[in-house]
């Protein structure tokens, strides 16, 4: 009896394929043939080609080491693919090979007696793969069109959003369970936390890891303010966080994105506030070889710009004059939430530094039993070693931005952080805006009270720039101003932060 292979395929991992084993077991018994081996796949014709499926290319590899077999059976057409083209390409592919595939419900075979072409089942093999796949391309219609005809009843949700789940009628309720962790990551993102800090503080609360990409994705989802949307359906959802916090997370991580290499990040204490006069957004340009250190218009046709040193020391020079009054809390906040995130890092570092260790020992214990060798020994201990420091590098830099954030909580905000990355979260409520004019600089604070600079001439700030540090800008000053006495300054900070929490 000659030998031949099988190919069995269902759509779903869900499905069984006893039925098919069974049924190509007789067709080979029918056909006279000895079933050497049966290949199989779980997984979509139609979304895949033949070449992407693990079990049609186990078959491929075995008959091209077994020259012996030259027959495959199957029991339709559409168990090799759903698309017409690929159906041809595996018919003439083993056409070419001499292999002959032979098809139970068509009762045909791809190569006649003489194992020549089968004209007469090309055709009809041509024929039938385009019906197939029409039937899919209408069975996609059918199901997007149930689905969009569920959408309009609030239901097709496959229940697949951190914090909902399908309620009994199949719309989407709150997941009481998640709610509290998708409602604390908003919080968290709206007081301008990095994603890793995020992760961090929420594997700390809650004891569940979330990866910095779904992080983003929850933010970025209107899902959890109470909007749903499936292709042009726009509908109400119950909501998980309120649409201002939803607007004020995701407003914070898109004025995250920074300006400059990924080696050398320069700071920019007023990002996401500061605009051209013509509306286009101002970009830091700092060429220190070229001795380029300005704010620049994102429109090439503007050509304004303005130097952002100097701009940088007018900011200090104006929040100071402030601090006083103000007894900025909301930045001492700020601190304590960075700190906590901060430790949060640590705690999960030390947790990634147990396991390095525990890897350590159990190579230690291969070792001396003899399942490495001594090269192969010192080489994974060398990785090893190196992931481990790089966590004890991570975990001294944190810290030592603990110890700072600390030592600035405790004395009064007269003076503001030297680092400008402190002194960005230092004042990201104080500035409100700053705009760029052609002639001058308005600087707005607490959304009540502008500055107006004039723009500073450039040969004169190089000139100071020349001059040894204790010597340069002490001629600069900001514009007088009539003093806004205590009681009033106190009513309007008081009124502010009154609108900002409602």
């Amino acid at each position: 009896m000659l030998k031949a292979v099988a190919y069995l395929r269902v759509s779903t991992q869900e499905q069984s394929l006893e039925r098919q084993q069974e049924d190509i077991q007789e067709f080979a018994i029918k056909k006279n043939f000895t079933l050497v081996k049966i290949f199989e796949d779980k997984i979509s014709g139609s979304k895949t080609k033949s070449d992407e499926r693990i079990g049609f290319n186990q078959m491929k590899r075995y008959l091209e080491t077994n020259e012996d077999v030259r027959d495959i059976l199957v029991l339709e057409l559409s168990r090799l693919g759903r698309k017409n083209n690929d159906i041809q390409n595996v018919v003439e592919d083993y056409i070419q090979k001499g292999v002959n595939i032979h098809i139970k419900d068509l009762n045909i075979t791809t190569l006649d007696d003489n194992r020549q072409r089968s004209v007469a089942s090309e055709m009809m093999i041509s024929m039938l793969g385009v019906i197939s796949s029409s039937e899919t391309r209408l069975l996609g219609t059918r199901i997007s069109s149930g689905k969009m005809s569920r959408a309009r009843k609030n239901l097709a949700f496959g229940a697949k959003i951190i914090g909902y789940k399908k309620a009994e009628d199949g719309t989407p309720m709150i997941d009481e369970n998640e709610a509290p962790m998708i409602l604390r990551i908003f919080e968290l993102a709206s007081k301008d936390l990095g994603m890793r800090n995020i992760s961090a503080l929420i594997e700390s609360e809650f004891g569940k890891k979330i990866a910095i990409g779904t992080l983003s994705g929850i933010i970025r989802n209107p899902f959890h303010k109470g909007e749903r949307k499936y292709k042009d359906l726009e509908l109400a959802v119950p909501a998980i966080v309120p649409k201002v916090l939803w607007e004020e997370a995701n407003n914070s991580i898109n004025n995250r994105s920074k300006f400059g290499s990924r080696t050398n990040v320069n700071t920019n204490i007023i990002q996401g506030k500061i605009n051209c006069v013509c509306g286009a957004v101002m970009h830091q340009k700092v060429i220190p070889q070229g001795r380029i250190d300005s704010f620049v218009c994102k429109d090439d046709n503007c050509k304004n710009s303005i130097n952002r040193p100097w701009l940088f020391r007018m900011i200090r020079r104006i929040v100071d004059r402030h601090a006083q009054e103000t007894k900025d809390e909301k930045a001492r906040e700020n601190f304590k939430l960075q700190i906590q995130s901060f430790r949060a890092q640590i705690e999960a570092n030390a947790k990634e530094i147990e396991k390095i260790e525990k890897r350590r020992k159990r190579l230690r214990d291969l070792y001396l039993d003899s399942q490495y060798t001594k090269d192969e020994h010192n080489d994974i201990r060398t990785e090893i070693d190196k992931e481990l420091q790089e966590y004890h590098v991570k975990n001294n830099k944190l810290n030592e931005v603990i110890r700072t954030s600390e030592n600035a909580l405790e004395t009064e905000i007269n003076h503001f952080s030297e680092d400008l990355e402190l002194f960005k979260n230092e004042i990201k409520d104080i500035i409100t805006e700053v705009i760029i004019d052609k002639d001058y600089v308005s600087i707005n604070i607490w959304n009540w009270s502008t500055y107006y600079l004039d723009k500073p001439n450039p040969i004169k700030l190089g000139w100071e720039a020349r001059k040894p540090k204790n010597e340069r800008y002490l001629n600069e000053k900001l514009p007088s101003r009539h003093p806004i006495p205590h009681d009033e300054l106190e009513m309007m900070i008081d009124d502010y932060l009154r609108n900002l929490s409602e």
